[in-house]
């Protein structure tokens, strides 16, 4: 039979590189963004190795697609501000 193995409070404050108060003040608000959602083995929390390691690849995957969302953002072109001239009236009224 192949044992689980769990996370304490410390250690996953050392793999997500926050103090340990940060972590409780994520869970007392819920922010599972911020941290992965534990499980009670008693009256201590404690995290599954693989959950943790499957949220912390699906924030890696989502920090990549917001990256490439934002290169395409700064590669486009920008929007004129203002009013348009009269050129820019004539020229869309003639499409």
């Amino acid at each position: 039979m192949v044992q689980k193995r769990f996370y304490n409070i410390e250690e996953l404050s050392t793999i997500l590189g926050k103090s340990i108060a940060a972590v409780h003040g994520h869970l007392a608000r819920k922010q599972f963004d911020a941290v992965p959602p534990p499980m009670k083995l008693g009256r201590r929390l404690a995290w599954l190795v693989e959950s943790v390691d499957a949220w912390i690849e699906q924030k890696a995957l989502q920090a990549a697609a917001q990256s490439e969302e934002y290169q395409n953002f700064i590669q486009a072109a920008p929007k004129k501000r203002g009013r348009p001239t009269k050129a820019e009236v004539k020229a869309r009224s003639a499409q």
